[in-house]
């Protein structure tokens, strides 16, 4: 964020000024986490409200905050005379504030969208641009319509490529989101059935993921998935250029020869035009070249040359709770796959899991896939057919609709002494205790509900 006086910040946000017109160089909702000469965004949430933490905030070292309209929020008859912008709503006002910052930056946008592998995508581009450009991305998943504008806001003045994941819970989400980010490169990775319980119907899960290249302008790029046919669809509606990636002989950025070794890496020639590099990725999964390829395709419409992005997606790592693995002090491999899940994303996990494991044991554990809707029973039966099916020694499922998984693999032929349903992690993990032992594998896979990386932490 570039330095700015209060007064032009109020004005930015239609808020009044209180006090002091002192110089805002930082945003911060998170009354813990101030950076020097930040403004504290006071946000009502669910579960807290953070006009509760405004002297706390002040206390760290905040020089201004950022309040819902009369309210008194102070505590201290010192902090009364601090200064405060007051708005008539602190959610509308962030975004408006970061839709103001965007209007005076320079830097590339790209924006990242899609059903599955958003994060891990976002994090791979940040590797590649890095190699040549000062960039900024999304920390973690801040893909929502606070993390969004906190990304913007958090950018340094230099940066010339950011990075910004955007996330969908219902229509028009992405579309709000892109007015705000106004990218100029779109990326989608794929189209899934992720919140089918919020979006209501196939169909606006498909629109939803469509927002971000209306938002294009003429000069934008979209990069799309030729491997998935709704994705390749959106080139029809794409005002500017596109730019493809995938496994067929068509895509511009494609993968030939896609190897796994028996960790999971998978390997595969990069080609784009007459250029290509070998690559290995760091990252377990076969689903994570799609990913790559994405990530590449941003490297290249940077003029970023192909002997330097194969390199630099290689060597990238992603956010943590993402196909993160390590080897307990007895010896049990775990894969941390936990920060959230989804039909396509547990196929892929329980998969790849079942590759790394090769002849020893997999133990899977896996928690409910939320906000599924009405799919939901026949979507988390699929699931335990595929466990039963690709041969998951032990399941254990966590959550009271994760009971489907285990029900559906037992009748495909698991028997009912190797599955195991519980209430919550905890009881999960004396289970894995009990039953692992050195050379096995375990999958933690479910959604952030759940809580399955408490597990999966607990076994470091």
């Amino acid at each position: 964020m570039r330095p700015r006086r209060l007064a032009e910040v109020a004005l930015a946000v239609e808020g009044s000024l209180e006090g002091e017109d002192v110089e805002v160089r930082s945003v911060t909702t998170d009354s813990r986490d101030v950076a020097a000469g930040a403004l504290f965004v006071a946000l009502s949430g669910e579960h807290t409200d953070g006009h509760r933490f405004v002297d706390q905030a002040f206390a760290s070292g905040a020089v201004a905050a950022m309040i819902d309209g009369p309210r008194d929020v102070a505590s201290d008859a010192d902090i009364r005379e601090r200064p405060v912008v007051r708005v008539g709503s602190t959610a509308e006002a962030l975004m408006r504030l970061a839709a103001d910052e965007r209007t005076s930056m320079t830097a590339t946008v790209v924006g990242v969208t899609g059903a599955n592998g958003k994060t891990s995508t976002k994090d791979l581009a940040h590797a590649v641009a890095q190699t040549r450009f000062r960039v900024h991305a999304s920390p973690g998943s801040f893909n929502n319509e606070i993390g969004l504008p906190l990304t913007l806001l958090g950018a340094p003045p230099d940066t010339e490529v950011l990075v910004a994941e955007m996330g969908a819970r219902r229509l028009g989400d992405v579309k709000l989101l892109s007015g705000i980010a106004r990218p100029d490169i779109v990326v989608v990775t794929n189209v899934g059935v992720a919140h089918m319980e919020v979006f209501g119907s196939w169909a606006s899960i498909v629109e939803a993921c469509a927002e971000p290249i209306d938002a294009l302008g003429p000069d934008g790029l979209a990069i799309l998935n030729a491997d998935d046919p709704v994705v390749i669809a959106y080139r029809d509606r794409c005002p500017g250029r596109v730019m493809t990636f995938g496994a067929r002989l068509d895509a511009d950025v494609r993968a030939d020869d896609v190897a796994l070794d028996p960790d999971g890496l998978a390997s595969f020639r990069l080609v784009s035009g007459d250029a290509e590099a070998r690559v290995t990725l760091a990252v377990p999964g076969e689903h994570m070249v799609s990913n790559a390829l994405a990530a590449a395709a941003v490297g290249l419409e940077l003029g970023i040359p192909l002997e330097e992005v194969g390199p630099a997606v290689a060597q990238a790592g992603v956010s943590r709770w993402r196909m993160e693995t390590f080897t307990t002090a007895a010896g049990v491999r775990v894969l941390n796959d936990a920060y959230n899940a989804n039909p396509e994303s547990t196929a892929a996990a329980l998969r790849t899991a079942r590759w790394m494991a090769g002849q020893g044991r997999l133990i899977a554990v896996l928690g409910e896939m939320a906000e599924l809707g009405a799919i939901s029973v026949e979507e988390h039966d699929r699931v335990g057919d595929l466990a039963a099916r690709i041969r998951v020694d032990r399941l254990l499922t966590v959550g009271e609709i994760a009971r489907v998984i285990a029900r559906a693999a037992i009748r495909e032929g698991m028997e009912s002494d190797d599955v195991a349903s519980y209430d919550d992690p905890a009881e999960a993990l004396d289970d894995v205790r009990r039953s692992a032992a050195s050379g096995d594998l375990v999958l933690c896979k479910g959604s952030r509900v759940t809580g399955l990386e408490t597990l999966a932490e607990a076994l470091r």
